[in-house]
């Protein structure tokens, strides 16, 4: 009985560290649903020793002993069988009431939080900041001690938003919004999941959120905002490998290796030479020069980013979402600039070694 009023009491502090079951509490909602999954998790420990106790006992007392004549047992006993039947309903009506408080609490986000707008798409979470005009791609950063509202929608199939430390998940479903609300209470980055199988690479649809102090979240939104507009040409490389890779990692690698989609090594290099060959039986040197499709391969990178299904690479199933209306002008520029210089922005491994602002990582 103490181990019970310990745990129970346990979820009723805020900010509760990891458990056996679970890990921190980091959100306001977070205590709630970890004492709606204890109150259930200790009922259910309660019978199963009460029941597995009572079976041995009877399986003892009640053992046949010889030949003796079995006499007929009791039929029908009014107080036990009205007990099996009111303690059951006690119960569930204690879990449902428990449970639904929790529910009606996380469906309604308070008035004047926080809202960012969240698209899923194979494989990847894209994040907008309306207020700032801001766009993140598999890191989603807020505010601390501040109700944030995600209105989610996906591009193409059923995606799922799970924050393990927040407790809050949502399906996220293609043609139509969806939500969910936190509120952070602890600073620090938390994992972000999708928990609807997606297809091939559901298991690299992951994101992180960075909770960051009140007072340093304007600054860091309007940054983000605009930090490549200033930049000159030769500061993109490094600005696209931190900022604008996360969109695509899950479908193409660093270091060579086969994925979904073609691998970043050496691919300016095939683009530049034309030795690309595609379903349609076209080579890609046949679509340079004057009056041809591409002219130059800086066209043929542009319009595979915002029309991929334009010409699909052979060996491939042009999986590829357009991100058309996702990315400036700049920023297209910006991941061709990356192409052109990867050497100088991954090692041998295909691990990135420079920061954004293009000084080496430690």
């Amino acid at each position: 009985m103490f181990s019970i009023l310990t745990s129970l009491l346990a979820t009723t502090t805020q900010g509760a560290p990891a458990n056996f079951w679970l890990p921190k509490q980091a959100s306001t909602v977070a205590q709630g649903v970890d004492f709606t999954f204890f109150v259930i998790t200790w009922i259910c420990y309660f019978f199963l020793f009460a029941i597995t106790a009572a079976l041995i006992i009877f399986m003892i007392k009640y053992r046949r002993k010889g030949n003796d004549v079995i006499v007929k047992g009791p039929t029908h006993n009014t107080p036990l069988e009205i007990a099996w039947t009111a303690l059951p309903l006690l119960l569930v009506v204690v879990i449902f009431v428990v449970g639904m408080r929790g529910y009606l609490d996380l469906q309604q986000a308070p008035e004047g939080s926080y809202e960012v707008q969240v698209t899923g798409q194979k494989w990847f979470w894209t994040f907008e900041h309306p207020q700032y005009g801001a766009t993140q791609v598999a890191e989603l950063t807020v505010p601390v001690n501040t109700p944030v509202r995600l209105l989610m929608t996906s591009q193409d199939v059923l995606h799922s938003v799970w924050i393990p430390d927040f407790r809050v998940k949502m399906d996220v479903i293609p043609g139509r919004y969806t939500s969910l609300w936190f509120e952070a209470t602890a600073l620090g980055d938390y994992n972000l999941n999708c928990t609807e199988y997606c297809g091939k690479d559901h298991s690299k649809m992951f994101a992180t959120v960075r909770v960051i102090p009140k007072e340093d979240f304007e600054k860091t939104m309007i940054k983000l905002a605009s930090e490549y507009e200033d930049m000159s040409v030769g500061q993109l490389p490094a600005y696209a490998i931190n900022r604008l890779y996360n969109r695509c990692q899950s479908c193409h690698t660093l270091d060579g290796s086969e994925s979904t989609g073609p691998s970043f090594k050496g691919l300016w290099d095939r683009v530049k030479s034309g030795d690309v060959n595609f379903i349609s039986g076209e080579k890609l040197s046949n679509l340079y020069g004057e009056s041809t499709t591409y002219e130059v391969p800086e066209n043929y990178i542009r319009t595979s980013l915002l029309d991929p299904q334009g010409h699909i690479v052979q060996g491939y199933l042009g999986a590829m979402p357009s991100f058309q209306g996702q990315l400036k002008d700049k920023q297209i520029t910006a991941i061709i600039e990356m192409f052109k210089h990867l050497d100088e922005l991954t090692d041998a491994e295909g691990n990135i070694t420079v920061n954004p602002d293009g000084t080496p990582r430690q």
